[in-house]
C-alpha cells in the first residue's frame, strides 16, 4: 500500500476492512484534516464495468449532505488503487454497541432508529437507495450522533462475484425478501432492513437464524418476524407494531416511505399511537418481472423453461376458485411460485459461493416432499386454528399471548408463516393469541400539580384530557381538585383523564369608603359592614381634627380592596396639652379656694388590665369650667401610672378611662 495517494492523502494506519475494501485513517495535506479512505480490494479493480459503476454510485452518494450520513469528500485512482475519501467518524459501529451495551433502553433504540430514518429520508429524496442497511454500516460518534455509511455503494457490487465470508452471511441477515429473490429493490427494501436492525437493537439477537445464507434467505421470504416484546418485555405494543410493519415480507404491507416510519416513532413519544398488530393482506402476490422473464414455467419433468415474452398470471389468493379445475390450477401456480422463489434465491446466492452440497440436497427435498398451503389463521379462536392446522398435517403451538386492541381475547393475531406459503407436512406453525385490550388503573391525581399529573398519566399509558379551573376554599391554588374518570377505575390504554385545577379561594372586591373625620366607633361598624376587618388603631395628637375622629385610613377611599382585608386607622387624640404654670399671684379663676403656695404633686392612677391600651383623660375641676391636664393612649402594663402635676393650693382632678368616669382625686399643692 502506498503511503501517499494522489500526492494529497497521507496514509496513517489501517482502521478496518470489509468484504470489498480496506479502510485507512489518513490526513489530507491540502485541507489539513483527518479523513477516512476506503480502498477497493484488488479483485474488484480488474473489472472495468464494475469500476465504472462504482464511480457512478460513489458520485451519487457524494451529493448527499446530512448530519446523519457519513460525507463522501472525494473519489480517485492512483495507478491501480481505487479509493473513496470520506468523513472520519470517531466512535464505534452500531454492531459494537449492541455487543457491548445490550440491553439497550427502548428510548435510546427509538432515538437511534429515528436518526437512521432521517438519514434514509434524505437519501431517498435524492434518489439514492442504500441496499445494505446493517449495524456494521452504522456509526455512532462520541457525541452519540448516528452516521450511516456506504450509501449507494452496495448497488455497485450487486452483480459482482463475492467470495464466501462472514460479510456475506452478515448481509443476508438484514436482506429484504425482494433482495433475496433478486427482484426489484427500492426504498422499501431499506425500510425492511431498518426493521431488522431495530429488532436486533431491542432483543440483542437476529429474528432469523440458519446454518447457511440460503436457509436464512428462505426465512426472510417465507416467515414473519415475531414481536420483539416476546424477548424484551420492556418493548411496548406500539414499538412492536413499527418493527412488524417495517419487516413485513410483503413490500406492499410496509410503510410507504421512511417519512411514515419517522411519524410513527414520534407518535410513540406523544402517546398518540394506537397499537394494531395485524395488517390485513392485499390479496395479491408481489410480482417479480425480472424472474417472471427468467423463470416462466415448468415442463412435465419439473425443469424450468425460459420462453421469451411470456408472463405467468397468478390469481389473488383471496379470490376463491369457481371450479375444481381452477382450484387445481391455482394450487399448481402457488407451488410453482414457491419453486421459482427458491430458485431465485439460489441464483442470488450462487454468485456468493455460499451454496453447499448440503444446501442443494435440502433444496431437492423442498422440491420433492409433499407440501401443503398455510391457511389464514388471523381472527380464529385457538381451538379453530389448531384444528385447521392439524387437519393439514402441520404442527400447531401457541408462541405467546399479548394485549391487542383489535382482536378479542383468545383470537389469533399473528402467525409465524404467511398465509399461502407452501410447507412440508409436519412443519410447526406458531401463533400469538390476543389477551384483549390492555386495561390500566386510573391513578389518583388529586392534590397534584398539573405537571406532576402529566408525568403520572404518561407513565400509566394514559392521556391528558380537558383541564379546567375553578375556585376552591380548601384546595390550594394549582392543585387538582377532582378528576374524571375517578382514581381506581380500570380503563383502556390511552384513555383521556380530565381534571379540575384549583384557583384558590374566590376573591371579592369592594370600594373603600371615606372614613376620614368620622368617629372611631362609627368607623369600626362601617368597616365590618363592608366586609373588611378592623386592623391596628393608633392615636395621634391633632390641632385640626377633634378627639376620637379618624385622621388616616390604610386604603384611600374609592379604591377596590379585597374583602376580608384588615383596615388600619390613626385616630386623633385631640390637642396636645401643655401643663400650665400660672404666674405668681394667679389663681386660675379661683378665688380663695386655690390661693396659697404653689407646688407640684403626683396623681397615681390604677389602670384596668383587660386591655393592652386605654385612653386616659384627666381634667382639673374649677368652679365654672374644666381644664384638661392630661390625655393620652397609655399601655396598661405601666399600672399604677404616676403623673406629675403642678398647681396652687388644693385642687380636684376627675379621671376618665376609655371615656368612662373612673373617679376623682384631690391634691394639696401647699404641702
Amino acid at each position: 500500500m502506498k503511503s501517499i495517494l494522489n500526492n494529497r492523502y497521507e496514509i496513517i494506519e489501517e482502521i478496518g476492512s470489509g468484504g470489498m475494501a480496506y479502510v485507512y485513517k489518513a490526513r489530507c495535506n491540502v485541507l489539513n484534516r483527518f479523513v477516512a479512505i476506503k480502498v477497493l480490494k484488488e479483485e474488484f479493480t480488474k473489472d472495468q464495468d464494475f469500476i465504472d459503476k462504482f464511480k457512478q454510485e460513489s458520485m451519487s452518494a457524494a451529493r448527499l449532505n446530512h448530519k446523519n450520513i457519513v460525507n463522501i469528500y472525494d473519489t480517485g485512482v492512483d495507478e491501480d488503487i481505487y479509493f473513496i475519501v470520506m468523513e472520519l467518524v470517531t466512535g464505534r459501529t452500531l454492531n459494537e454497541m449492541i455487543e457491548e451495551e445490550y440491553p439497550i433502553p427502548v428510548g435510546r433504540v427509538l432515538d437511534i432508529s429515528l436518526q437512521i430514518c432521517e438519514a434514509l429520508e434524505h437519501a431517498h429524496s435524492n434518489g439514492v437507495v442504500h441496499r445494505d442497511i446493517k449495524p456494521h454500516n452504522i456509526l455512532i460518534n462520541k457525541h452519540n450522533l448516528v452516521k450511516v455509511a456506504d450509501f449507494g455503494i452496495a448497488r455497485a457490487v450487486t452483480n459482482k462475484t463475492i467470495t464466501n465470508n462472514d460479510n456475506t452471511l452478515g448481509s443476508v441477515n438484514y436482506l429484504s425478501p425482494e433482495q433475496a429473490r433478486g427482484g426489484y429493490v427500492d426504498e422499501k427494501s431499506d425500510i425492511y432492513s431498518l426493521g431488522i436492525v431495530m429488532y436486533e437493537l431491542l432483543t440483542g439477537e437476529l429474528p432469523f437464524k440458519g446454518d447457511s445464507p440460503i436457509s436464512i434467505a428462505l426465512k426472510h421470504v417465507n416467515e414473519r418476524v415475531m414481536p420483539p416484546s416476546l424477548i424484551n418485555k420492556d418493548v411496548s405494543p406500539r414499538v412492536d407494531e413499527i418493527v412488524l410493519k417495517c419487516t413485513n415480507n410483503k413490500s406492499t404491507m410496509r410503510y410507504n416511505s421512511v417519512s411514515e416510519v419517522i411519524e410513527a416513532i414520534k407518535k410513540i413519544y406523544g402517546k398518540s399511537a394506537l397499537y394494531s398488530m395485524h395488517e390485513e393482506g392485499l390479496g395479491s402476490e408481489e410480482k417479480n418481472d425480472a424472474f417472471n422473464k427468467f423463470f416462466d414455467g415448468e415442463d412435465e419433468n419439473g425443469k424450468v423453461e425460459n420462453p421469451v415474452g411470456k408472463k405467468r398470471k397468478v390469481k389473488a389468493r383471496k379470490n376463491k376458485p369457481e371450479t375444481d379445475e381452477e382450484e387445481a390450477e391455482e394450487k399448481e401456480v402457488v407451488r410453482g411460485r414457491f419453486k421459482y422463489t427458491l430458485l431465485a434465491i439460489i441464483a442470488a446466492l450462487v454468485v456468493t459461493g455460499t451454496v453447499s452440497v448440503v444446501a442443494l440436497n435440502m433444496i431437492k427435498d423442498y422440491l420433492t416432499v409433499k407440501v401443503v398451503s398455510v391457511p389464514d389463521l388471523i381472527g380464529l379462536t385457538e381451538e379453530a386454528a389448531e384444528e385447521t392446522v392439524l387437519s393439514l398435517g402441520l404442527k400447531f403451538s401457541v408462541k405467546d399471548e399479548i394485549y391487542n386492541s383489535e382482536y378479542a381475547e383468545g383470537l389469533v393475531i399473528n402467525q409465524n408463516i404467511n398465509e399461502g406459503q407452501e410447507l412440508r407436512e409436519g412443519f410447526p406453525i406458531e401463533v400469538i393469541l390476543s389477551k384483549g385490550e390492555r386495561l390500566v388503573k386510573i391513578p389518583d391525581l388529586t392534590h397534584k400539580y398539573s405537571n406532576e399529573s402529566i408525568v403520572i398519566l404518561k407513565k400509566n399509558d394514559l392521556a391528558e384530557g380537558d383541564v379546567t379551573y375553578e375556585f376552591n376554599d380548601t384546595v390550594p391554588w394549582g392543585l387538582v381538585i377532582r378528576q374524571v374518570p375517578e382514581a381506581g377505575n380500570m380503563v383502556k390504554e390511552g384513555t383521556e383523564v380530565s381534571y379540575v385545577l384549583s384557583k384558590g379561594p374566590e376573591v371579592e372586591y369592594t370600594l373603600m369608603p371615606d372614613l376620614l373625620g368620622k368617629h372611631v366607633d362609627d368607623v369600626k361598624n362601617i368597616i365590618l359592614e363592608k366586609g373588611f376587618t378592623v386592623g391596628e388603631i393608633t392615636y395621634k395628637p391633632s390641632d385640626e381634627v377633634g378627639m376620637d375622629l379618624i385622621l388616616y385610613q390604610s386604603y384611600p377611599s374609592g379604591t377596590e380592596v379585597e374583602m376580608g382585608t384588615a383596615i388600619n386607622l390613626i385616630v386623633s387624640s385631640g390637642v396636645e396639652i401643655q401643663i400650665e404654670n400660672p404666674e405668681d399671684g394667679g389663681n386660675d379663676g379661683q378665688e380663695g379656694v386655690n390661693s396659697g403656695v404653689s407646688g407640684s404633686g403626683e396623681l397615681v392612677v390604677e389602670l384596668p388590665q383587660d386591655k393592652n391600651k386605654v385612653h386616659l383623660l384627666i381634667e382639673k375641676v374649677l368652679e365654672d369650667k374644666r381644664v384638661i391636664v392630661y390625655e393620652k393612649q397609655v399601655k396598661t402594663d405601666l399600672s399604677p401610672l404616676t403623673i406629675k402635676i403642678e398647681g396652687f393650693g388644693v385642687q380636684k382632678f376627675e379621671i376618665f378611662i376609655n371615656s368612662e368616669y373612673y373617679g376623682v382625686k384631690e391634691i394639696n399643692f401647699g404641702e
